[in-house]
């Protein structure tokens, strides 16, 4: 039995406020990914202040598992049929294509030209990046899985970076950075953020989209997907705020949006403040 007013011996790593248990595990929930971690065992904790919730367990999910293990499993060796798959669907059914729009028409407002470089990091099959291709937009995949990125280089055609974000070096710099569900299965993700002013010109632009915690909480409970054991941080609006900031970042937007895949997520853009430096 979870005692969800069990008081957890540690502060939210956002806003430093309370965290309790929310619910444990003993086996993975139905539809999670099976890992085949043994013996399982995780919980959530969720922060009373700003809505953040951590999933709690001893797996490490390393650079390593995401290059060897995570397309295997998750896809089943599919990748491509997937890809195609995704590819094909309508405007009005599609969240990658949704996704390319939103952002699209952001940047231009903006800016009022489209980015003269865009780095795609965490590209997984290669859809946002095929569709700005297609919109003839300069982008770089930046993927750690071998299999993923050769898929990226032979159905996209798009420059491709094999290797973890932390570890890149040298590419030149980018006036925008996407993030596209990737933040959330980082250990790290204040200095994983924080990382990427190194490739931003003084107007550089980052994106990031990250499941809705809170959201999927009230709709769907603990078990839907934004809590399975891979997310290390399941945000609210409150906590991506806080990372925001924490990373030394000046937010232009942040919102609640549902998917047209039913997925629940928050999204925002922002940029470094002006005489900002990398260090800060």
């Amino acid at each position: 039995m979870v005692n969800l007013e069990e008081k957890i011996n540690r502060r939210c790593g956002f806003c430093g406020g309370d965290l309790y248990v929310l619910a444990s595990y003993k086996y993975p929930p139905k539809g999670e990914t099976n890992f085949n971690l043994e013996p399982y065992w995780r919980r959530l904790l969720k922060c009373r202040q700003c809505g953040h919730s951590v999933n709690q367990h001893c797996f490490e999910f390393n650079t390593d598992f995401y290059s060897n293990l995570y397309s295997a499993s998750t896809y089943k060796g599919q990748l491509r049929s997937r890809f195609q798959k995704i590819m094909s669907l309508p405007f009005d059914s599609s969240d990658n294509q949704q996704r390319f729009d939103f952002i699209s028409k952001f940047i231009i407002e903006l800016n009022g030209s489209t980015p003269s470089r865009c780095l795609d990091v965490g590209s997984g099959l290669g859809v946002f990046p095929a569709l700005l291709k297609e919109s003839n937009w300069t982008c770089t995949a930046l993927e750690p899985d071998p299999i993923a990125c050769n898929l990226i280089s032979e159905l996209v055609g798009v420059e491709t970076i094999n290797t973890h974000f932390m570890n890149v070096n040298n590419i030149g710099l980018f006036d925008l950075i996407t993030f596209n569900k990737v933040i959330e299965h980082v250990r790290n993700p204040v200095s994983f953020v924080k990382a990427s002013k190194k490739l931003l010109p003084p107007r550089g632009i980052v994106y990031i989209e990250v499941p809705d915690g809170e959201m999927a909480l009230k709709n769907n409970g603990t078990e839907s997907e934004e809590f399975f054991i891979e997310h290390f941080d399941i945000y609210s609006k409150k906590s991506l705020e806080c990372l925001f900031n924490m990373a030394g970042f000046e937010i232009l937007l942040l919102q609640n949006v549902t998917e047209p895949s039913g997925k629940f997520t928050i999204r925002g853009f922002a940029k470094m403040p002006e005489n900002s430096t990398i260090d800060e």
